[in-house]
């Protein structure tokens, strides 16, 4: 596997103050075949000539720009499709990797070839780039893994944290470009339960807190999204039509009854608030923390208790070393449950 070319791809759209840090926390990793693919969907910043300096400096990157703004979904797709490595593996502009990320990815593929993709548990940066906190992720055991594929739910994973074999993107289509938000949902799902999805307890990367990503601007959207991939998942199962986005948007939320519509807005608006809570913990603002906090306990008190519990049974492996965090299950479906309701 040390001998496998792996293309990391990198979507940027005005990252001129995290692109370089996120490339050289590639091209300083221990794994060295590779090809660096960063596309600026239409930056505004400065985002153009970093990119293009450091393909400069670096034969393995190469930089492109799209001719209008893509989205991300578009973006990421044209780079798949570009892309001559064996394995590709996804960078958010504003996140990094560990220097072994690859290494241990690559391990894992190579010790369970009935796995197409692999992932991996991260750490929060918060807005000075301090490391902090720890991100779990699922499924971590064949176990698990299996128990997707039987039942329909959806790994817990960030696209900066996936290695998936080029092939199986290039036979599902990549992302789908209609999703506004949740496409990566739908992708690794689909993934995860037609060609298996493995992930490593240890934080082998990190993923950085803005309080302006499109999950944040469009999280009713986010939330109707997720919904729907796990609708989607059982009538895979089933056998029966899978619906679009936009059919289950009209079908599940918006010809819902008034009371039922409310109450669902209730729900969601309750988990958006309970991210914006985490946010602004992480990075020490009291203010918003407290707001965001009182809000979230008024609309779903039980969901607030139970995040809290959660938080507190994670706070141990926020302060262990990376490579004092084992890679293996440590996470049963009762606690991936809690990953996936509220964070």
């Amino acid at each position: 596997m040390n001998n496998a070319k792996v293309s990391v791809i990198i979507p940027a759209l005005n990252a001129a103050d995290t692109l370089a840090e996120a490339v050289a926390s590639v091209v300083n990793g221990t794994h060295k075949h590779l090809e660096i693919l960063i596309v600026d969907d239409c930056s505004t910043d400065d985002t153009g000539k970093i990119g293009a300096k450091l393909a400069e400096q670096d034969s393995r990157i190469q930089y492109f720009r799209n001719p209008q703004n893509y989205g991300v979904s578009k973006s990421r797709n044209l780079m798949i499709d570009r892309a001559t490595g064996e394995y590709v593996a996804f960078l958010d502009s504003d996140d990094t990797w560990e220097p072994n990320k690859l290494e241990v990815c690559l391990k894992m593929l190579e010790d369970n070839p009935d796995v197409k993709a692999v992932a991996h548990a991260l750490r929060y940066l918060d807005k000075r780039g301090n490391k902090l906190s720890y991100v779990p992720t699922y499924p971590t055991t064949k176990a698990e893994m299996q128990a997707i594929k039987e039942t329909g739910e959806s790994p817990w994973v960030f696209p900066s944290s996936v290695v998936v074999d080029r092939s199986i993107l290039l036979q599902e289509g990549g992302f789908a470009e209609d999703w506004q938000v949740g496409e990566d949902t739908e992708l690794f799902t689909k993934i995860a339960q037609k060609y298996g999805l493995l992930a490593a307890t240890a934080p082998l990367g990190n993923y950085r807190i803005r309080g302006n990503s499109l999950t944040d601007k469009h999280w009713l959207k986010k939330r109707i999204a997720a919904d729907c991939v796990k609708e989607n998942q059982r009538r895979r199962l089933r056998g029966e039509k899978e619906l679009s986005l936009g059919e289950y948007e009209q079908v599940c939320f918006k010809n819902l009854p008034l009371l039922k519509k409310l109450n669902k807005f209730r729900e969601v608006l309750a988990l958006h608030y309970m991210r914006k809570v985490g946010q602004s913990l992480l990075n020490r603002e009291v203010l918003p923390t407290l707001i965001f906090g009182i809000a979230t306990t008024l609309l779903n008190p039980i969901a607030t208790l139970n995040k809290w519990k959660w938080m507190k049974s994670q706070e141990k492996l926020s302060h262990q070393p990376a490579e004092g965090i084992r890679h293996r299950a440590e996470l049963n479906s009762q606690r991936s449950s809690h990953i996936r309701g509220f964070s």
